[in-house]
């Protein structure tokens, strides 16, 4: 879905990470004057801070059915034990129509089943999303490696989605050469556009929720994005609601790339509003944190992924309610105990690369120590391994190697 590409109208604070967590959306860092002074101004007069309750959203499985009109049939040549999957893939997804579907199933399966094996790819079969359409059609989604997207092309012109080629999947190949359209001419394959995410009736509406750390406690997690040795970004990775973030990054990604998707925020642009915002090539959620009328460009957070960026209003969409239940999934940090060693207070770029090299693209463990009495921010101790797989904290390291001085401990308040 992301592709090495920066919106080139953007400037980013937040350095990209890699590995077994999520990729950041943003893959680049700003420092410069404005975005300090504004960030700082933010922290200082305590009108920026992250909210902190706990919530948690969990996926629902799906049931197996053979019928033509049944709720959900689905068969996956590659999935682990878990249901999960290692990578992201691209999925593809058009209508049937109910009385082909027991044709696409086969008996007992034989027919989706032959076509997921040959083609490696997942297909599933559930009913349509469209009440108009709840009764004479269902959607087949096909799911697979982007090696397997590009095996026996054809290419055809939709004058509707994206223009000017989509590329059909070796399945979608074969579907076709088994529905031939002189026979089959209901079944066109056309792509449709995936809909909301579901839902669960205890979900709160209004705004999403924050993850929170919890006191006394060692959690695994992944450093998102960095903007300093001293203040980072962080996700929970074995959190309930994880695995729930591809799914809505897809379904941000299918809405606000049509044209018309959603209308721009409201000129001027109000402070402390849940926005999608473009970078990286997709499109993630946001929330506005200062406004610059004169050249009407908005600074934003990042709340999935951690990292700010200023970006002209005119390139932020507002967001649909459906796309504000999952909780926001990077939480911001400040390293705890300590301080930058430099008189100028800013972390030497050898503390930032060695913070780099030892938190970033690994899963390691943060303890919440407290909150900063001018921001509400967390303050956190960080956890990796040494070469002798022993835990040694990075606060400690920074110490040792003179990057770092102790923090004043009137700036905390501890957590209880």
């Amino acid at each position: 879905m992301m592709q090495e590409e920066m919106n080139p109208k953007s400037s980013y604070m937040g350095r990209t990470s890699t590995g077994s967590g999520r990729q950041h959306p943003v893959n680049s860092i700003c420092m410069c004057s404005r975005c300090v002074e504004q960030l700082n101004d933010l922290h200082s007069s305590r009108g920026y801070k992250n909210s902190e309750s706990p919530h948690s959203m969990h996926s629902e499985g799906s049931a197996d059915s053979g019928r033509a009109t049944g709720p959900l049939t689905s068969y996956s040549p590659f999935a682990d034990e878990y249901g999960l999957q290692s990578e992201i893939l691209p999925i593809y997804e058009f209508e049937v129509q109910n009385t082909l579907v027991g044709l696409i199933i086969g008996v007992k399966g034989k027919t989706i089943r032959e076509l997921c094996v040959r083609a490696d790819v997942r297909m599933l079969i559930r009913p349509h999303h469209t009440q108009s359409k709840f009764d004479t059609h269902q959607i087949c989604s096909v799911e697979g490696r982007r090696e397997n997207i590009n095996k026996q092309l054809i290419q055809i012109f939709y004058a509707n989605f994206f223009n000017p080629l989509f590329i059909l999947s070796r399945c979608l190949h074969m579907i076709r050469l088994r529905f031939p359209p002189c026979r089959f001419p209901g079944l066109n394959l056309k792509p449709v556009l995936p809909p909301p995410p579901t839902t669960s009736a205890t979900t709160l509406r209004g705004a999403p929720t924050a993850l929170t750390l919890t006191a006394g406690i060692l959690s695994e997690v992944y450093i998102s994005a960095n903007v300093s040795a001293g203040h980072f970004f962080l996700q929970l990775p074995t959190h309930s609601s994880f695995a729930s973030l591809t799914v809505l990054d897809q379904y941000m990604l299918s809405v606000y790339t049509q044209p018309g998707g959603a209308p721009d925020l409201p000129k001027p642009c109000n402070v402390g509003v849940l926005c999608a915002a473009p970078a990286y090539n997709g499109w993630f959620r946001a929330i506005t944190l200062a406004y610059e009328p004169e050249q009407d460009e908005v600074l934003v957070r990042f709340v999935d992924y951690g990292g700010f960026a200023r970006l002209p209003r005119a390139d932020l969409r507002q967001i649909r309610t459906d796309f504000m239940t999952l909780p926001m999934q990077s939480i911001e940090c400040y390293l705890a105990n300590v301080q930058p060693a430099e008189a100028n207070g800013q972390w030497h770029e050898k503390a930032n690369e060695l913070f780099q090299q030892l938190c970033v693209s690994k899963v390691i463990q943060a303890a919440l120590m407290g909150y900063s009495k001018q921001d509400g921010i967390p303050f956190v101790e960080l956890y990796v391994l040494d070469e002798n797989k022993k835990s040694v904290r990075i606060d400690h390291i920074l110490l040792e190697l003179g990057y770092a001085k102790p923090m004043d401990p009137s700036m905390i308040e501890h957590a209880t």
